[in-house]
């Protein structure tokens, strides 16, 4: 440490030296300020004032390997055998990393994470395999017990898919107000209710009639409730990470949560033998019971004792490290939800996106899309009468919305047309797999779970590793790299329905999601205030909502003219107009990289 005065005298050695005459240790054998050799002199009382070197606190280690010793952070020699040190303390990041210890770390620091975490990652792996499991499902559903046609189909699953994200805009605050435990156990009641009704149809004998027939209400009954339960469990989940995390452990701990869902969503490609036996019906039933285990498991390990210890545990360790880094996702500016604070007017960005979301309402079919506007029409009528406080309040509120700000706005939903090919797994590949390869690939098509659930065990695979070698990367760096690795395999599947182009587009576009999508929940989680990380999760996913609405109105058209059940296939120029699609993605990023990324210093986790 640096010279400074004591309380009274110390033992010491003064440097011979006149122009030095530096006070040393009584141990030291050469004067850290000159070098000069100090085996002649004796070890004498310094006089008050004059402190002799120690090595406490901050201290240059020797470079020579047979030497090592720690001279004081002031010292240009050292104090043992006279080596020249380097003018600065090395940091840990001079030093020379492992990059095996790079990637090894980050799962170490996860293994110590407390017990709450694992309780809601268990929970989260479980529901991964029950919701792509019957999602990959539910456009069969629909044509075989409803009687629907690919393009209805692929339109009730739009309902699902944007409805659950919809869903999440107005229940992801659950988990803020009413806590993680509450929220999640909350979900899993209300969607295995859900899933109970959806089963039931068919066992029923309801089987048949089409649209607005008794099965379809059913089930469109039973998708309401699951849309209500996933409103609240993701958003509840993400939640939990953050509060059982510190900023050693919460990189990882989003990759983790992000994988093991993807890794359920592989375990569906063992259910062949139970569809070939019980039919997609009895599927559904089993999985129905997947989702009691997993209620039952958040139950028993989730208790209130192990959220209080592991939020409290957390704390502790947020504090410890507050100096240095309060989130390990933040180096510099973060783009602004906040900077959006104070406004007092909804910015017109804001205004024409909900115009062109009322205008989505015709997509409905008849007479739904006439009924959604009178309901419209109504709400407008009655918030023109509200007190003038209340008006004002909701414009406020709308006004200083995370999404009022122009910049956060474009940067999340320029990646809707990358977010394009997500949807196309569950509303494409299964049909595409089980028809394009019908002829030429009989296994392939008989087995097309295995196909279709290949991506989720990748991503389990990828993410942990890709997010561990790129975590000191910039989020916005990241997203242009990741979807442009994302989208540019997309191409290969024009080349025709091969085994090779399937394993190579599955594979590659796997490693651009590994890039970019854990790393921009978890940026979306870590910039919302304290307290409110539920309720930005749900913002942040808003225009997922607009890409599952967007997607099911044409994915059945282009099924039905390019890959028909029955007829000629051309199932090329349908995936170069999806590879197309995705590609805007990247290029949109590029194009705004001098207006949109110069915010973004945030890095990658």
């Amino acid at each position: 440490m640096s010279d400074s005065a004591t309380d009274g005298p110390t033992q010491g050695k003064t440097c011979p030296q006149p122009d030095c005459s530096h006070p040393n240790a009584e141990t030291a054998a050469f004067c850290v300020r000159c070098g000069e050799s100090l085996d002649s002199v004796v070890a004498t009382v310094l006089p008050v004032g004059q402190a002799s070197e120690t090595t406490t606190g901050l201290a240059k280690r020797c470079s020579d390997p047979a030497c090592g010793h720690s001279s004081p952070e002031d010292a240009h020699y050292c104090c043992q055998c006279g080596r020249k040190l380097p003018a600065t303390i090395p940091t840990e990041a001079d030093q020379p990393k492992s990059p095996f210890k790079e990637i090894t770390q980050p799962f170490i620091d996860l293994y110590h994470a407390p017990r709450a975490l694992w309780g809601v990652n268990l929970a989260y792996l479980l529901e991964g395999m029950v919701y792509f499991g019957m999602l990959s499902y539910l456009a069969m559903f629909f044509n075989d017990y409803v009687g629907l046609d690919d393009v209805w189909a692929g339109r009730m699953l739009g309902v699902l898919t944007a409805g659950i994200t919809i869903s999440m805009f107005f229940f992801g605050g659950v988990a803020d107000k009413w806590g993680v435990r509450f929220a999640l156990l909350a979900a899993f009641c209300v969607m295995l209710a859900g899933r109970v009704v959806i089963s039931l149809g068919p066992s029923l004998g309801l089987a048949g009639g089409g649209m607005w027939s008794p099965i379809h209400l059913l089930t469109m009954g039973g998708i309401l409730l699951v849309i209500i339960g996933y409103g609240m469990y993701q958003p509840g989940a993400y939640a939990a990470v953050r509060q059982f995390t510190t900023p050693k452990t919460a990189a990882m701990g989003f990759a983790m949560l992000y994988a093991l869902m993807n890794l359920g969503g592989w375990l569906p490609s063992f259910f062949s033998p139970i569809r070939n036996a019980v039919g997609i019906s009895g599927a559904y039933w089993v999985y129905t019971g997947f989702t009691v285990v997993a209620l039952a498991a958040t139950f028993l390990i989730l208790s209130r004792r192990t959220v209080r210890d592991a939020i409290a545990a957390a704390k502790a360790g947020q504090a410890a490290t507050k100096e240095a880094k309060t989130t390990s996702s933040t180096d510099g500016d973060q783009p602004g939800p906040n900077r959006a604070a104070g406004r007092e007017h909804v910015p017109l960005h804001l205004s024409v996106s909900l115009l062109i979301l009322v205008c989505a309402v015709y997509f409905l079919p008849d007479p739904w899309h006439y009924r959604v506007w009178g309901a419209l029409a109504a709400g407008l009528i009655v918030f023109a009468f509200l007190p003038a406080r209340w008006r004002t309040g909701a414009r406020l509120w709308l006004a200083n919305h995370p999404l009022a700000d122009a910049k956060f706005y474009f940067f999340i939903f320029c990646l809707i047309p990358v977010q394009t090919l997500f949807a196309h797994n569950w509303l494409t590949l299964p049909m595409y797999v089980e028809r394009g390869f019908r002829e030429s690939w009989p296994w392939i098509s008989t087995n097309f779970e295995a196909a279709v659930n290949f991506n989720p065990l990748l991503i389990f695979i990828f993410v942990p590793i890709v997010t561990a070698l790129t975590q000191k990367r910039k989020v916005y760096n990241m997203m242009i790299l990741g979807t442009f690795i994302m989208a540019a395999p997309t191409f290969l599947l024009a080349f025709g329905a091969k085994p090779w182009t399937l394993v190579g587009y599955l594979i590659i576009m796997t490693i651009g999601e590994a890039m970019w999508q854990p790393r921009f929940l978890q940026y979306a989680a870590e910039i919302a205030p304290e307290g409110r990380t539920g309720a930005y999760m749900g913002v942040a996913q808003f225009p997922w909502f607009l890409t599952k609405v967007i997607v099911p109105l044409y994915s059945g058209w282009f099924l039905q003219r390019y890959c028909p059940d029955e007829g000629v296939a051309h199932t090329e120029t349908m995936w170069l107009i999806y590879a197309c699609i995705a590609m805007a993605s990247t290029i949109i990023l590029i194009l705004a990289r001098s207006w949109v990324g110069k915010d973004f210093k945030t890095k990658a986790a």
